[in-house]
């Protein structure tokens, strides 16, 4: 289980220490998330120092980088605790609320940070303002394991908040102004009492009014949470949907003095859980809602969406990777009799949506490769009549048939549905496989070559047989 650790003493008193005199400006950075360069802004103190701290600060709709930096004022604290700042380029100015494309770009900005700056990887922070909170509180579900602590400001998840039952107890600060008329204030209470509740945390809080001698600001509290985590809320009255920096209390410092006091134990080089096959289902009532992966046992190989609206087709490692937008799917009942709806489901647990719609397989595309579209019947264009109807039949002993109810025709692979006779594929669940990856620590410019096997044995990197090594602190494999 994945601990949170409460920071105290020495580790917070350089937030105390005079600012260095030395300033730095912030610089553009960029990092490849599946085939696109994704951007971001960075702010990084001179004399960072080593393993420190990252606050990643997501931007509102329609609003940038340079935007959430100005208005989160930031520097001054940055410059005196020694974190570096992160502010990433949502694309087209807005975030993915639904899915994990752009949760795999946070995941690849903290990859660089530490690997660039030396940061401490259990001691990373993620915030946002208006939209960019409503993903901090998507990414509470899926990467807690990578998060330390989430400060959303004036945004949470409009279809109401859920806690992931396997997500740890997660430290929350959410700052949000009473007279908000774009995210409303009233709505604020109800989302942070599901974290309340899943954090086990005390239900009747602490209240401070007047905090910190701001006639505005009036501070609440749920604390007694598991691993000491608390609830606050900072509740700004009469303020809008801005972040707010007057009367001396400055958004940024608040978060960051609630962050800093918690970290996670993060194992490095972090390595993603490898997923194989396991229970296989015999018949579609049997599986009944429960999400499953489609897999051809012969081929090794799984369906999945690599980030986009199309289809992919892969061996088991590449398909049931974080990096991509889902593998696993639900089955739902079609208004043609005796057919199903394929919907994908993120490896979170979350359905896959396209627009807020959902994220239906479709067997027949104009560009000649199965996709995932936003409903049924032509309604964006690329869909027919029940190109998205599958008639689903299990044979003993071979597997489950998927034949497209527009080409009549089966699905073999990525390609849309148009072959004659049908392939068999398992519909399963999925097991976590222990790899026993340690981390393995430089010894010198001699050790950057070393290649070891997963139980730590150095091994010949010249003949390496097909399978998973570390090598210079990285999974490497050969195939």
């Amino acid at each position: 289980m994945k601990k949170t650790f409460l920071l105290t003493g020495l580790l917070l008193t350089g937030f105390f220490l005079s600012a260095s005199a030395d300033t730095t400006e912030p610089t553009s950075g960029s990092v490849k998330v599946g085939s696109t360069e994704r951007t971001y802004l960075q702010y990084v103190p001179s004399q960072l120092g080593a393993k420190r701290p990252l606050l990643i600060s997501c931007h509102g709709m329609n609003q940038d980088p340079p935007y959430q930096k100005n208005m989160l004022k930031i520097e001054s604290v940055a410059d005196t605790a020694k974190f570096v700042t992160v502010f990433p380029q949502g694309e087209n100015n807005s975030w993915d609320i639904s899915g994990r494309k752009d949760i795999n770009f946070i995941l690849k900005i903290i990859d660089k940070m530490v690997e660039q700056y030396d940061i401490d990887p259990g001691r990373v922070y993620l915030s946002g303002f208006s939209m960019g909170g409503m993903f901090t509180y998507h990414a509470m579900n899926l990467i807690s394991d990578r998060i330390a602590a989430f400060a959303p400001i004036s945004g949470y998840t409009m279809s109401g908040v859920t806690a992931n039952a396997n997500a740890r107890a997660i430290p929350i600060i959410h700052t949000h102004g009473t007279a908000d008329d774009v995210v409303t204030f009233n709505n604020v209470q109800s989302n942070l009492n599901v974290w309340i509740s899943h954090n086990h945390c005390n239900t009747t809080p602490t209240v401070t009014e007047r905090y910190r001698g701001a006639s505005h600001i009036t501070r609440r509290v749920w604390s007694g949470g598991d691993d000491g985590v608390e609830v606050v809320l900072m509740e700004m009255a009469g303020k809008g949907h801005w972040i707010s920096n007057d009367n001396g209390v400055l958004t940024g410092d608040e978060i960051w003095k609630f962050c800093s006091r918690y970290r996670i134990d993060v194992e490095w080089p972090y390595v993603a859980p490898v997923l194989e096959p396991d229970q296989k289902f015999t018949s579609l009532q049997e599986i009944g809602t429960t999400p499953f992966a489609m897999v051809s046992e012969a081929d090794k190989k799984a369906f999945f969406c690599p980030g986009n609206q199309n289809l992919d087709y892969q061996d088991y490692e590449t398909a049931f990777n974080d990096g991509n937008s889902g593998y696993l799917f639900t089955l739902e009942s079609s208004t043609v009799g005796g057919c199903y709806l394929l919907h994908l489901v993120t490896p979170g647990g979350a359905p896959y949506s396209i627009w807020g719609s959902p994220g239906y397989l479709n067997g027949y595309s104009s560009v000649a490769d199965c996709s995932f579209i936003l409903g049924l019947n032509g309604q964006n264009g690329q869909d027919v009549e029940n190109g998205a109807v599958w008639e689903i039949d299990y044979v003993d002993g071979k597997g489950f048939t998927l034949k497209n109810r527009y080409t009549g025709k089966y699905l073999h692979n990525a390609l849309s549905a148009k072959y004659d006779d049908p392939a068999y594929f398992s519909f399963c669940s999925l097991k976590t496989v222990s790899t026993d990856i340690k981390p393995v620590r430089s010894q010198g410019d001699s050790a950057n070559e070393a290649v070891y096997d997963l139980h730590g044995r150095r091994v010949n990197g010249n003949s390496l047989r097909p399978g998973i090594y570390i090598k210079d602190r990285r999974k490497i494999v050969v195939r």
